[in-house]
């Protein structure tokens, strides 16, 4: 009775931590398919131009996640142990290596880089220019874009999911409103097309950048960040949020790497320019079942943090199962709708029947695992909860390069698939990632590893 009430608890804190972070996740994709959608009236080519642009935006980006994903874990860690100092030291020196890196190596990365990897990928000449101008001006603003992402890890660290969302629900509507009037030229607004949806969101970001300094700063919230900490720097700091938050960053570059790599598969296919559109969309829809994912594997790394910080094993290993079981059952109903309503999902973006067709296929092939991989993303945040980074890390990184990559190639160029094949390659590469994953949670070994 007693284990089944401590579920019972556990369960609650993980819902009220998990519920704004999936409504903050699914605010992010809306602003992706606004945009899709809003550029979507100037042709395919606009859409393939933001779909490749953001696939090497989230590349170049790495040290991002690095650094957010791993103070979140020693926020959580020292949140747990009550430790308020302790909490406001890590977030400062977080913030402040998190804005050295956008300065001084992001910046200057993305704006010497984002043309050659776009040549590298084959991205078709007609949108080339494109998507160089929509990348050149996100990376000119990444360092508002990084400060907004470092307060929510902080937040998440703390619990504060709730206050993350209501930042972010005010950022993501300038930015919807600030992308139409530029994308279009409404009024005073110069019409700047695919540029537009760029600024936009670079002008929305600096507005979010003053409420987080808020945020970080005031004694309303249990952070209460002494900037001056931020200029000490601090190596053993550094190197405890880059070995936790390491691995993920790399998932993430693994991840897109998979994903750039894919795009160039499909650039190889017959009418490419359709298939890379089909695909920019499709997987930014994927992402609305993904970041359910997502949100579970943040509130696992947060709870099983907390849970060990106060020395709580035993709901430490309730809160990674928990968070498993809801976000299988959450992506079973995004997977429902993938399957059931695909045609009418790739024509809310257009009306060209082959990119429709193309779509419907995709979306009713990876549902059938969607709900597989929600469950190996919250098992792998509990994990990084627990100290234990590396295993994660290892499987997604097999999924995503030796499964997506190689046999998207073989099925889709060698066997003849075309962009079927693409789909079918992502779906198998679910199951490679979660059965190991599981399998490592439930060894335990995690809870002995600290921080």
């Amino acid at each position: 009775m007693q284990i089944r009430d401590e579920v019972r608890r556990e369960t609650v804190l993980v819902w009220a931590l998990v519920w704004p972070i999936i409504l903050t996740n699914l605010l992010n994709v809306a602003v992706g398919i606004a945009d899709f959608k809003m550029v979507g009236g100037l042709g395919i080519g606009a859409i393939g131009a933001v779909g490749m642009a953001r696939q090497v935006m989230m590349f170049l980006m790495v040290l991002m996640i690095a650094i957010s994903g791993g103070s979140s874990v020693l926020i959580a860690h020292a949140h747990g142990a009550r430790d308020l100092r302790k909490v406001g030291d890590i977030t400062a020196k977080s913030m402040g290596l998190m804005l050295f890196a956008a300065l001084f190596l992001v910046t200057p990365g993305g704006l010497l880089c984002s043309r050659p990897i776009l040549q590298m990928l084959g991205t078709p000449p007609e949108i080339m220019d494109a998507s160089v101008e929509y990348l050149n001006i996100l990376f000119l603003g990444s360092v508002f874009t990084m400060f907004n992402i470092g307060v929510s890890g902080v937040l998440l660290g703390v619990g504060k999911t709730r206050v993350s969302l209501y930042m972010l629900i005010v950022v993501n509507l300038l930015n919807i409103l600030f992308n139409y009037l530029l994308i279009h030229g409404v009024g005073p607004f110069p019409r700047m097309g695919v540029a537009g949806a760029a600024l936009g969101t670079v002008v929305a970001r600096v507005l979010g950048s003053a409420a987080g300094f808020w945020i970080l700063t005031t004694p309303r919230l249990p952070i209460q960040s002494r900037l001056r900490a931020a200029l000490r720097f601090d190596l053993d700091l550094t190197r405890r949020i880059l070995y936790l938050g390491g691995p993920r960053s790399l998932q993430g570059v693994v991840r897109n790497f998979s994903r750039l790599m894919t795009l160039g598969i499909i650039n190889l296919l017959p009418d490419a320019t359709r298939a890379v559109s089909t695909y920019s969309v499709a997987m930014h829809i994927q992402q609305v079942s993904s970041f359910i994912g997502l949100a579970f594997m943040s509130a696992a790394m947060s709870r099983v943090g907390q849970n060990l910080g106060r020395g709580d094993r035993q709901a430490a290993v309730h809160s990674g199962w928990i968070c498993a079981t809801l976000a299988a059952a959450m992506m079973t109903v995004a997977a429902l709708v993938f399957f059931f309503l695909p045609e009418q999902i790739m024509g809310f973006f257009t009306d060209d029947r082959e990119v429709i067709r193309l779509g419907r296929v995709f979306f009713m092939t990876i549902a059938l695992t969607e709900p597989v991989m929600a469950f190996a993303f919250a098992l792998g945040g509990a994990l990084r909860g627990g100290g234990d980074p590396m295993p994660p890390f290892f499987y997604a990184s097999v999924s995503d390069l030796v499964v997506v990559i190689l046999s998207g190639y073989l099925l889709a160029i060698r066997c003849g698939m075309g962009f079927n094949g693409i789909a079918v390659a992502i779906a198998i590469a679910a199951l490679t990632r979660a059965l190991p994953t599981v399998w490592t949670y439930q060894r335990g070994r995690w809870q002995t590893k600290g921080i």
